[in-house]
């Protein structure tokens, strides 16, 4: 996009998903692509790479997305490292994920932030995410609406929900 297109966006409140990691995966794999391919995706990489830098300098809103075909499932936690990467500050990097993608669906008012009288959707990770955004790759720690999903560093077993998981507090209080 444009810095034309950017700041259209900003002045109309358009959200901005850029599923960095896509481009990345492609990227990663560019030697099984023929020459002219390969050509062609370094030039949209960098491309995408000038577009993010700008929308987040034109203070463009950012969600999280992942095309998560394009890639194996389970890695999209590092879309935010190539946020960072790419000049977003981390804090700002896990918003798009939690108040940034609850405004754009619009739930804004049950989730998005840990607030008195929305669902209790939280992880945690060994870390702290506003120094190494990459911890946010090692979650050990998941609850959804209260329900502890995950308490300890994933497995086959505390991969899928389990149902004699604790029911806590379904709100934060």
């Amino acid at each position: 996009m444009k810095p034309e297109t950017l700041t259209l966006m900003k002045n109309k409140g358009t959200f901005l998903t850029p599923t960095l990691m896509a481009t990345e995966w492609i990227m990663h794999k560019l030697d099984s692509y023929p020459e002219a391919l390969q050509a062609k995706a370094k030039a949209a990489g960098a491309a995408r790479s000038d577009m993010f830098r700008n929308a987040i300098k034109l203070g463009v809103k950012v969600s999280f997305g992942t095309d998560a075909a394009v890639f194996p499932h389970g890695q999209n936690a590092k879309e935010f490292a190539l946020m960072v990467g790419l000049g977003m500050t981390p804090i700002d990097a896990l918003r798009t994920a939690t108040g940034n993608n609850a405004e754009l669906f619009g739930i804004a008012a049950k989730v998005g932030t840990l607030e008195k009288g929305k669902l209790a959707d939280v992880v945690a990770m060994p870390g702290d995410p506003t120094a190494d955004i990459t911890a946010t790759e090692r979650v050990s720690f998941v609850m959804k609406e209260g329900k502890i999903i995950r308490n300890g560093p994933p497995s086959a077993k505390t991969a899928a929900v389990s149902e004699d998981a604790p029911d806590v507090s379904a709100h934060v209080d």
